[in-house]
């Protein structure tokens, strides 16, 4: 065993604020039967640097009945529970519970309040750390819970204990709960797979097809095969959202009140204008351009992202009751001062419009372009002639966008140069994604890279051609960006007739009024707090704030903005974006299934045009399949506690140091986690309710080596019987989940019935309805339901 400090704590503050004072490094002491032996095998995965030994508070050992009910203090034996006769004659439960519990030695140390705050048993979680190395469970900072595709036998049957973070869903910049909304696309329910992914994304059909996908890298799924094709099954959903607009994008219930203008129509001026009207106010949105969508619509290809969608999500919105008003220039056309006087608040939701200079000699020449003006042109219908041969600056996807393009619309011949490398595996990698690199280079695109531009060549005033310098490097080794190059001598020279440059853009500094200030980034100043600019009633988001970021992230951004706005509202606080998630467990996946393939058209078809998009979305069917493969990433290990399965059937409450709660949310159990103690919250009490008169009560347990095994199945129950008739009943099953779970549809079964065979029977069917059998517990269904039929039997 390593060494620790151990005190003797003489009263619960004490004892709490020593666990204070250690912040998580210590742990309590209530009988050291599970504590000490875990300690002294060596499997815990953070060894304490301090025991606090709690058996020496005196006055929490107390057995008392009274009128309302019972109440046991935390450091009461287990042994003296079990031998009680005031908790024999009302709560047999309980004493039979108590008395399962491991041997009588065992019941002689332990105590009630130590059974209920004991870790999980799981063979994984548990294996000694110096033998063979550990095995990194998920519990012990692992990726993934072992028992998913490995040895299960006395594992969960209703799922997984989901845990605080899902690597998905936290590489989100939205905190998209991915997971949760997968779950329903898998049994195919894609209107309530919509309703959670639209709480933190209203526009899943543009992410669905151009998200730079922050989640994918990290789904656990990898280790295995292949990555699950999140945004594929995103995209889906999202096209079933506009499919069916009228149910997805309606107009509040009730109205607010408030008006709020949003400058803007780019991903967070969208977004913020659908929280906002979701939350009953009334907006306008001002888009300077002739149509609404800001860069979605003018900066992303059509083959990318489809201009009839765009079309489509704003049309939705417009059904909301957000009012688009087009070619109206907020800053210019109307002054920010004019529209505090007709609106309640103001979000500024600017795009980053303006380009980077490369600042070389000849970049002043005709034929010079970049690359948002470039596509701006190009998706508001105009033919912009480019020459044979072009020549793009950049690595990022903007940058790929205009070589793509150009190819597409007549040039014979793009080129690509780039500071970074083609290594992707590099820190000074090209920015942009590997799959419009390899999409480009499919089409066509010559890369160059490792190279920086020396000096734009030019005849008569026109641009010709350019000098490159070989460059060494991009980036410091911690990221910074700063170029290095081989200033001997000059790498290439090439010829051109256009060239497009795109190393990147900044915050279009046009929205202007007295107090709104830019500051050295070239972003507008907010008050991180609240979002609201030096101008009271103004607020910013997006890449106004930012600079340029991601769809999904302006989306984020704006989300986040829209709550902010309704909190300045006095009594005016509607939530925005209110997390939803699936029940306590998440279903565990393990199949075999590949991942999807995309529908993609074949090079010599996409470089035809631009009009038609390059990839088709996967039929429902396909994409139910590809939900199927997420593992749900949670731990699979089932509750530990017999006693907890007794007191969530009796209705027990636990009192702590902090707060009296119901035992079963006692037992919430995450995949790190058991219970929701604290880790300087102690128990001090049970407090159990005088069950009905005439109830009937059982504790059944089915275990390998009677008594010293912990439970493969429990079943705890009370039923209230008069007159032959159930009148109220409560099962708990225990050993078949990772916390104790009240059987209700059982419950249902026999309330107000005759209870015999055929309706035990018909109980126990139902108790096991939810089960999700691993591979090597399915033996526990019938456990289960033969425990369940023989507690209401006898």
């Amino acid at each position: 065993m390593k060494p620790f400090t151990h005190y003797n704590a003489r009263s619960v503050k004490e004892a709490t604020g020593l666990l204070a004072q250690y912040e998580g490094k210590a742990k309590a002491n209530a009988g050291g039967t599970d504590l000490l032996s875990a300690m002294r095998g060596k499997c815990m995965p953070e060894y304490p640097e301090a025991v606090i030994n709690i058996k020496t508070i005196n006055g929490l050992d107390y057995i008392k009945k009274e009128k309302k009910g019972l109440k046991i203090g935390a450091l009461t034996l287990l042994a003296d529970v079990a031998a009680s006769p005031e908790v024999k004659e009302d709560y047999r439960l309980l004493a039979e519970a108590v008395h399962s519990v491991a041997t009588p030695h065992i019941r002689n140390m332990a105590t009630i309040g130590g059974n209920l705050a004991q870790d999980v048993r799981c063979w994984y979680y548990r294996y000694p750390q110096q033998i063979g190395g550990p095995i990194v469970c998920l519990r012990k900072g692992g990726k993934i819970c072992n028992a998913l595709a490995g040895d299960n036998r006395y594992h969960s049957l209703f799922g997984a204990a989901r845990p605080a973070e899902y690597p998905c869903a936290s590489h989100c910049p939205a905190r998209t709960d991915i997971p949760s909304y997968l779950s329903k696309v898998r049994k195919g329910d894609f209107a309530s797979a919509a309703r959670i992914l639209m709480e933190y994304n209203p526009l899943p059909a543009i992410t669905g097809r151009v998200c730079p996908v922050f989640c994918e890298p990290e789904c656990n799924r990898s280790e295995f095969d292949d990555a699950v094709g999140l945004q594929c099954i995103e995209r889906g959903v999202g096209d079933y959202v506009l499919k069916h607009a009228s149910e997805f994008y309606a107009p509040p219930k009730e109205e607010s009140g408030k008006k709020i203008a949003v400058a803007g129509s780019g991903p967070a001026g969208l977004a913020a204008a659908f929280y906002l009207r979701k939350a009953g106010h009334k907006v306008t949105v001002y888009e300077k351009l002739p149509e609404a969508g800001g860069m979605l619509f003018y900066s992303i290809p059509p083959y990318r992202l489809p201009k009839d969608l765009v079309r489509r999500q704003v049309r939705a919105l417009k059904d909301m009751g957000i009012s688009f008003q087009v070619g109206v220039d907020v800053g210019k056309d109307v002054a920010v001062a004019d529209l505090k006087k007709r609106f309640d608040a103001i979000f500024l939701a600017g795009g980053a419009w303006k380009s980077v200079r490369l600042g070389v000699p000849g970049e002043d020449a005709k034929g010079v372009r970049y690359a948002l003006d470039y596509l701006k042109a190009i998706n508001s219908g105009e033919k912009i002639p480019l020459g044979k041969k072009v020549i793009v600056v950049g690595g990022g996807s903007v940058a790929i966008d205009a070589a793509r393009t150009a190819g597409r619309t007549g040039a014979e011949e793009v080129h690509l140069i780039c500071l970074e490398c083609r290594d992707l595996t590099s820190k000074d990698r090209m920015l942009a994604r590997d799959n419009e690199i390899l999409e480009a280079e499919e089409e066509g695109v010559i890369i160059h890279p490792s190279l920086g531009i020396k000096e734009i060549v030019k005849e008569d005033g026109k641009a010709v051609g350019l000098e490159t310098i070989t460059c060494l490097s991009v980036r410091e080794p911690e990221g910074t960006f700063n170029p290095q190059y081989d200033a001997a001598c000059t790498a290439l020279s090439f010829r051109a007739d256009s060239i497009i440059v795109a190393i990147g853009q900044t915050v279009d500094q046009s929205f202007s009024a007295p107090g709104l200030v830019y500051d050295r980034k070239g972003t507008m100043s907010v008050d991180p707090s609240t979002l609201e600019t030096d101008v009271p009633g103004v607020f910013a988001g997006g890449d106004a704030v930012s600079g340029p970021s991601t769809v999904i992230q302006a989306v984020a951004s704006a989300r986040e903005a829209a709550r902010l706005i309704g909190v300045s509202f006095k009594g005016v606080t509607r939530p925005v974006g209110a997390k939803t998630a699936e029940p306590d467990f998440s279903e565990p996946v393990l199949s075999t299934i590949p991942r999807a393939r995309v529908h993609e058209l074949l090079p010599a078809q996409r470089i035809e045009g631009i009009e038609v998009e390059d990839i088709r979305g996967l039929t429902m069917d396909e994409i139910e399949t590809e939900a199927g493969r997420c593992f749900n990433c949670g731990c699979l290990a089932v509750g530990p506690s017999d006693v907890g399965i007794a007191l969530v059937c009796l209705n027990a409450h636990i009192v702590t140091t902090r707060r009296t709660i119901d035992a079963r949310t006692f037992f919430a159990a995450t995949a790190t986690t058991s219970h929701v103690l604290e880790a300087d919250e102690l128990i001090k009490e049970i407090r159990i309710p005088r069950p009905p008169p005439g109830s009937r009560q059982r504790y059944e347990k089915f275990t390998l080596r009677t008594p010293i095994d912990f439970a493969i199945v429990s079943v705890a129950s009370v039923v209230t019987v008069n007159d032959g008739i159930c009148k109220e009943a409560r099962i708990t099953l225990g050993g078949v989940a990772p916390a104790p779970i009240r059987a209700e549809a059982a419950e249902r079964v026999i309330t107000g019935r005759a209870i015999d065979e055929k309706t035990a029977l018909k109980a126990a069917e139902q108790a096991v309805g939810g089960a999700k059998p691993l591979s090597m517990n399915t033996y526990k269904v019938a456990i289960t339901k033969a425990l369940v039929k023989r507690a209401l039997l006898r």
